[in-house]
């Protein structure tokens, strides 16, 4: 007797409400649309260049980085659309309440969101792979780098996608909570640059005034591992230029063998740290979800 797979009921209702609409499709078409014109952008300043001066094969692996970087704005911009309405949205159908009368756990209801657009972020980057492999063949860029960037994307869903789900178990309104885990996001990413910038500096400063050699920003630099796009920015730096961040400290002066081995592996450690945080928004969100049930 085959076992019957369990899916989580929440993730299965949204999959049947959002295949009978079209936003979907829409959404998905307008990414795809919006990412063949920065192809094409790309490729048209480049022929023009070599009328110019003599076509160029290496200015068309700037390609990957410019693709790579209007992606994750665009992710940025729509995960939190979709999952900012997703608690607040069914507060205001007055869902919310019958939702809350079943026997799913309050993070279920939370992971089930977060898993419908997911969905639609799987959705897009398959339907993306065309432009992309042309994007990638022009590139020079190989089919791994087409996939970790793929990898990529889904964990900057993710974790941005968790964000979306606390401010909307937090936020009454949709729209409210949209700006909110945007704003979120922005603060997340300035917090940690402006931050890693004033300790380096005065570390910097202290080690100058008591004349010693400045070895770089050492065991500080792992403050940018909060930054959720500092993986991001390690993969594409390594399909660049095959070194990472790791390299970059070297270059700075760090000397410690254990710190620029940590920073070897920049990507796995910051990436399982904010998918730890990704879990603790999810946690926080499921706990609000509650208190609405119990105060019902």
């Amino acid at each position: 007797m085959s076992k019957k797979i369990h899916v989580n009921p929440i993730l299965k209702k949204e999959l049947v409400v959002g295949s009978r609409s079209m936003k979907m499709a829409w959404v998905i078409m307008g990414l795809n649309a919006f990412l063949a014109i920065i192809v094409l952008l790309v490729l048209s300043i480049t022929n023009l260049s070599a009328n110019m001066n003599g076509y160029d094969y290496s200015r068309l692996m700037w390609l990957f980085p410019i693709l790579g970087g209007a992606e994750c704005a665009m992710l940025s911009l729509i995960i939190p659309i979709i999952t900012s309405g997703s608690i607040s949205g069914e507060r205001e159908r007055q869902t919310l309440d019958i939702m809350l009368t079943t026997p799913i756990s309050p993070f279920s209801i939370a992971v089930g969101k977060l898993g419908s657009a997911m969905v639609v972020v799987m959705m897009y980057l398959i339907s993306s792979i065309p432009i992309k492999a042309i994007a990638f063949v022009l590139g020079g860029m190989s089919w791994w780098a087409l996939f970790g960037l793929f990898g990529m994307y889904i964990y900057l869903g993710i974790y941005v996608g968790s964000v979306g789900i606390f401010c909307s178990s937090v936020v009454k309104k949709s729209v409210a909570a949209t700006i909110l885990t945007i704003a979120i996001g922005i603060g997340i990413i300035v917090v940690t640059a402006v931050l890693f910038y004033v300790v380096v500096a005065m570390q910097s400063a202290v080690e100058t005034t008591h004349g010693n050699i400045y070895n770089g920003p050492g065991a500080f630099s792992f403050i940018m591992m909060l930054n959720p796009y500092s993986p991001v920015f390690d993969f594409m730096l390594r399909v660049m230029t095959g070194n990472g961040i790791g390299r970059i400290l070297k270059e700075a002066g760090t000397k410690s063998s254990l710190i620029l081995s940590i920073a070897n592996h920049w990507i796995l450690w910051s990436v399982v740290l904010n998918m730890l945080i990704s879990l603790g928004f999810l946690k926080l969100a499921s706990k609000k979800i509650a208190a609405t049930k119990n105060h019902k």
